[in-house]
């Protein structure tokens, strides 16, 4: 129950809630877990998927396995995944940030022995080895914080000119050189960057970014563009452009463009 859980603690702390608690883990039946939480969140897929899938090919524990996020309120499956030895892969809709609400997540795991419960020696180095993976992976993140040298260990960016976007650690990456975003700013950036060249409404960008703020005005929308420009002023190809009255846009232009 104790990996459960410290999954769905590193969950929020990606949603940039570290402090809100995760609701004790129920078993549903011998392979199905569900995590509740204590407060609503956003989610991204990509992180979401990370946090499961990375930890458990690491350590070789789990290859079958489901995950669904549940709505509270209609309990309808509002996101899922699928990773299988035996059958496709399924992981749609990447990099689409969901909207904050409640969710409860359920993890089903289909590798368990036919009797349907797994092997205990199994099942205890599974809670062991992953609950270490993300203490060890919580303690990166708030040594990033601090200040002092990060390396990340994902390999999943987008590519944004000289700079690697990171979006689920919130940074971007130039050689050697890394730019720390802030939640919002990363947010911001990662609607912008999976539509680019495309005006994206500035309702939209309110809406998907401070909704769970309760009170936000455009200004706050305004201030975070204008940090995000300064921090991809590196790269003139890259180019944050308003449209008067209607929104933003992430112009990225090639080098034909620009000769």
């Amino acid at each position: 129950m104790l990996v459960i859980r410290d999954i769905g603690h590193k969950i929020l702390l990606h949603s940039g809630d570290p402090s809100s608690r995760v609701l004790p883990v129920k078993q549903i039946n011998d392979d199905t877990f569900q995590l509740e939480f204590q407060s609503s969140f956003s989610f991204m897929p990509d992180s979401l998927v990370k946090i499961v899938q990375h930890d458990l090919a690491q350590h070789d524990l789990s290859k079958d396995y489901m995950v669904n996020v549940i709505d509270c309120g209609s309990k309808e499956i509002v996101y899922g995944f699928q990773i299988s030895p035996i059958r496709n892969n399924i992981v749609p809709c990447k990099g689409r940030i969901q909207p904050t609400r409640c969710y409860t997540i359920q993890i089903t795991f289909h590798d368990f022995n036919p009797a349907g419960k797994a092997s205990s020696g199994l099942y205890l180095y599974l809670v062991a080895a992953i609950g270490l993976s993300v203490v060890a992976f919580i303690g990166g993140s708030y040594v990033k914080k601090r200040g002092k040298v990060y390396e990340p260990t994902d390999s999943n960016f987008i590519q944004l000119g000289k700079y690697a976007f990171h979006s689920e650690n919130r940074f971007l990456k130039s050689g050697s050189e890394n730019i720390d975003l802030s939640d919002k700013e990363a947010k911001l950036l990662s609607i912008l960057a999976t539509q680019p060249n495309q005006l994206i409404a500035r309702d939209h960008l309110l809406k998907e970014v401070w909704e769970n703020d309760g009170v936000f005005t455009g200004r706050s929308l305004d201030m975070f563009i204008s940090k995000l420009r300064k921090k991809l002023k590196g790269d003139s190809s890259l180019q944050i452009i308003n449209v008067h009255g209607k929104g933003y846009k992430l112009e990225i232009r090639s080098n034909e463009m620009m000769s």
